[in-house]
């Protein structure tokens, strides 16, 4: 009779264990376990620093459009840079990039051998 209740107690304890071995698991690796949380708190982490990105952005496009609709000169300056207008009687020089020009200097001095040459790239006898 002892003997019996001792092993039904025991039972009972290799039954609770299992069961808390069986949570853990499910707390640890289950679909809103922890492994879960600390993935979504990365992702928020990278958004949340996207999120500072694009404010800091808007800012800068924000102070840029009030200084076109408000400063004449920072408008002049655009116009001049980015869409290379002149006031009237100005001359514009435009100068190539170094690289550009090393650029354009290589792709002409390659010439395949088997295209056809014009006129002036023909040797003479």
């Amino acid at each position: 009779m002892l003997s019996a209740k001792i092993l039904h107690q025991r039972q009972f304890i290799y039954a609770f264990i299992l069961l808390l071995i069986i949570l853990s698991l499910f707390t640890i690796f289950g679909e809103r376990g922890a492994i879960h949380l600390w993935r979504l708190w990365g992702e928020k982490k990278r958004l949340d620093e996207r999120n500072f990105f694009l404010q800091s952005e808007n800012e800068i496009l924000r102070d840029r459009i009030y200084r076109l609709r408000h400063d004449d000169l920072y408008l002049e300056k655009v116009a001049r840079d980015e869409l290379g207008l002149a006031r009237p009687g100005e001359i514009i020089y435009r100068f190539g990039s170094s690289e550009s020009k090393a650029k354009r200097t290589k792709t002409l001095s390659e010439v395949p051998s088997g295209s056809p040459r014009s006129s002036g790239q023909k040797s003479r006898p």
